[in-house]
C-alpha cells in the first residue's frame, strides 16, 4: 500500500545513495549507474513506494493521472509538506523531503537534456537540494489511505538502540566518538572547499548546503544514540 515516508526515502535513496544519471532519452533506465530525468524518476520512486501512477509518464500528464488517484493539487504557496510532489507541467517536477528539502534529477554533466555517459559523472545529475521555487505552479498532496507501519521513526530507534545493547557499550561509544570526529572533518572540509573555490563558471556548487544539511542530521542523530547509551 501507499507510503509517505518510503517516497520520500526512495527519492533520497536515488539521488544520494546510487549513481543514478540524467538523461532524457534514455530515462527509464532507473538502477545504480543508470539514468532518469526528472518525471521518470519521480514516477519510478512512486511505484516503488506503492502508489498507483496510472498512466503517468512525464511532468505534462502527471497532474491529471495522480489527482484521479488520491492526490490533490494545491496552489503553490511556498509552504510543502514532507512528501508534496513539487510540479511545474511543462518542465521540471521533484519531491519535497522535509526540513527543508527536495529531491530531484536535474541536468547531465554537460548541462544539456542528454548525450552524458551513464551514472552521475558531477554529483549532482540527481541530486538533494535546498528548496527553491522553479517556479512550481502546484503542489501535490497525498491524501488517500496509507500504510503506516514503517513510520513510526521513535519506535525503530529504541529497536536499535536495544539490539545495540547487545553489544559491548565502551567500543559502541568509541565507534560513536570517531563518527563524531569525521562529521566534524567532512562539514570542516565542505566549508572549506565552498570558500576556496568560489564561484566556477559553467558548474554549480549549489548542493554544498544540502551536504552541509546532511551532516548536520547525521550528527544530531549521532548525539541521540550517545545520549540514550548514558
Amino acid at each position: 500500500m501507499a507510503n509517505i515516508q518510503k517516497l520520500i526515502e526512495r527519492m533520497r535513496y536515488w539521488c544520494l545513495d546510487v549513481s543514478l544519471g540524467y538523461d532524457q532519452t534514455n530515462r527509464w533506465d532507473i538502477r545504480p549507474g543508470g539514468e532518469a530525468d526528472c518525471s521518470s524518476l519521480v514516477i519510478h520512486c512512486l511505484r516503488e513506494a506503492g502508489f498507483d501512477t496510472g498512466n503517468a509518464s512525464y511532468t505534462g500528464d502527471m497532474s491529471a493521472a495522480l489527482t484521479a488517484r488520491g492526490w490533490v493539487r494545491l496552489p503553490n504557496n511556498g509552504n510543502p509538506q514532507a512528501g508534496d510532489i513539487l510540479l511545474n507541467d511543462a518542465d521540471h517536477v521533484a519531491v519535497y523531503l522535509g526540513g527543508g528539502q527536495l529531491a530531484q534529477a536535474s541536468y547531465d554533466e554537460n548541462h544539456r537534456a542528454s548525450g552524458g555517459a551513464s551514472g552521475d559523472q558531477t554529483g549532482h545529475e540527481t541530486n538533494v537540494s535546498p528548496y527553491y521555487n522553479f517556479p512550481w505552479n502546484c503542489f501535490l498532496r497525498y491524501t488517500g489511505s496509507q500504510d503506516n507501519n514503517d513510520t513510526n521513526t521513535d519506535n525503530q530507534g529504541d529497536d536499535f538502540l536495544m539490539a545495540l545493547s547487545q553489544y559491548d557499550q565502551e567500543l559502541i561509544r568509541n565507534a560513536v566518538v570517531e563518527i563524531n570526529n569525521r562529521t566534524d572533518r567532512l562539514e570542516k572540509a565542505v566549508n572549506a572547499m565552498a570558500l576556496r573555490l568560489g564561484p566556477v563558471p559553467g558548474y554549480s556548487f549549489d548542493y554544498l548546503p544540502a551536504i552541509s544539511n546532511n551532516i548536520n542530521g547525521l550528527d544530531a542523530q549521532v548525539k541521540a544514540i550517545t545520549k540514550k547509551l548514558g
